[in-house]
């Protein structure tokens, strides 16, 4: 039998290009956008427990210094409703107007706000921060202190006064808001972070003896991993304690949260006394910058994603912020609250929503493997239900994904699958079903969906 040379060609060219399709099948790319990446293929292990689910992951949040009075105080109710477990404030010291000279202080404005934070059901962070005009030695807000036992003597006091007179358990200290922003401070020169970091260690060490409480910082603008190996080598050549590292991180890029973590991770290599030390981003958001997101849906699926992909990486993440400031930040934004301001009407937005939604994840974490570069995943057991959230994140709001999804062993029987959406709608179905189970799922871009798989008994 006699080929043509146009079918020997054809037959050659079918047998180059096979594997590179089987590649493709595992790999998509969109020149028309310059995207890529790999798709979804979740498998959800019902054997493999992994340990309480992180919601602490998600249920923190830190206000700004947008007014200078207590702004948890109005939104009180609603944040009870996200089960919020720290909430931290900035600007203690000028705003809330504690310093009034030498060894003169009054806490009653601040008592108010730290008030308002226990009564949601959260412990405070409080961002030791700043030095007032008169304090500081260039006089302007946030400068060096002119006096540093002036200041130790401020802190020690402050962490007395909450640890100890208020008896409050389990406060976050941490070391300034922003030093290499507010204040101008530098992590290898003057005005030198590492001596406000042993000023204020010690002091806080002194002055809340015998209480339970974490002490840590930078809190700097973003990641930069020389003012964190700087942090650690001040706390462990000058024996303060550090008890968390935080940063900033303001992007729509989940990548470079990754980068971040993985950095760090690197760092601690060198200093294994931090090996397991808390890791916190104490500002988190999509955009520093006012943006549309703040008041959509986009900065809730933002959150959802986020919080799938730093689950067992970060300990803690804090929304920025809980409530909007007076007046909008620009022609395209209320403001980076999840809760507009009292003279918006107090109207939680879509953010809110998400740590709702977040919040129904409960119970014991379980293996959750193959997300993909949208998609991303985390799973739990609640008592007998199977749960895993679905999130499909894609900043570009182009990329739609079919994606199959498993759930290895089970035990075999009926079930009732559920599906929940994000500020969506609920739906149920009935399945038979192996030691397997396995469906194929469709999220359109920047969706989310909650499947709660229950035997029926």
């Amino acid at each position: 039998m006699k080929f043509k040379k146009s079918s020997l060609i054809n037959t050659f060219l079918l047998l180059f290009i096979l594997p590179l399709l089987i590649i493709a099948a595992k790999k998509i790319v969109d020149i028309r956008k310059g995207a890529s990446g790999t798709l979804a293929n979740i498998v959800v292990n019902t054997k493999s427990l992994q340990g309480a689910i992180p919601s602490a992951l998600w249920q923190n949040l830190s206000q700004g210094g947008e007014e200078p009075t207590d702004m948890i105080k109005p939104v009180i109710p609603l944040l009870r409703q996200i089960e919020p477990k720290l909430i931290r404030i900035d600007h203690l010291f000028d705003y809330f107007q504690v310093y009034r000279g030498d060894n003169n202080y009054d806490f009653s404005k601040l008592d108010q706000a730290v008030e308002s934070i226990l009564l949601t059901g959260a412990k405070p962070m409080l961002s030791i921060s700043y030095t007032t005009n008169e304090m500081a030695a260039n006089g302007q807000n946030a400068g060096e202190p002119k006096d540093w036992n002036q200041w130790y003597q401020l802190v020690k006091a402050t962490a007395n006064h909450y640890s100890i007179a208020k008896k409050i358990d389990g406060i976050y200290y941490e070391i300034w808001n922003e030093p290499d922003l507010f204040g101008g401070w530098k992590y290898n020169r003057s005005p030198n972070y590492s001596i406000l970091y042993i000023q204020s260690a010690k002091a806080i060490v002194e002055g809340a003896k015998g209480a339970n409480y974490k002490v840590g910082g930078p809190a700097i603008t973003a990641y930069y991993s020389n003012w964190i190996k700087s942090l650690f080598a001040t706390a462990s050549n000058n024996r303060v304690p550090l008890d968390f590292v935080s940063w900033h991180k303001y992007t729509k890029d989940m990548d470079e949260y990754e980068k971040d973590f993985n950095n760090l991770n690197s760092i601690l290599a060198d200093y294994p006394q931090y090996f397991n030390i808390e890791r916190v981003i104490t500002e988190a958001g999509p955009n520093p910058e006012p943006d549309t997101w703040y008041d959509n849906s986009l900065s809730g699926i933002h959150l959802i994603a986020l919080s799938t992909r730093m689950a067992g990486k970060i300990h803690r993440l804090f929304v920025f912020e809980p409530v909007d400031g007076p007046t909008r930040r620009s022609d395209v934004s209320s403001g980076w609250g999840l809760i507009t301001h009292s003279n918006n009407g107090l109207k939680p937005k879509p953010r809110y929503y998400a740590i709702q939604f977040l919040n129904l994840l409960k119970g014991i974490q379980l293996s959750s493997e193959g997300d993909g570069s949208w998609v991303s995943s985390l799973s739990s057991k609640n008592g007998e239900t199977i749960q895993t959230l679905l999130v499909n994140y894609d900043p570009r709001n182009s990329h739609d994904e079919t994606f199959p999804i498993t759930f290895q062993n089970l035990t075999p029987g009926n079930y009732i699958l559920k599906t929940t959406s994000y500020l969506g709608k609920s739906s149920t179905k009935k399945i038979i079903t192996t030691a397997n189970y396995r469906d194929q799922i469709y999220l359109e871009a920047n969706s989310a969906i909650l499947l709660e798989l229950s035997p029926i008994k």
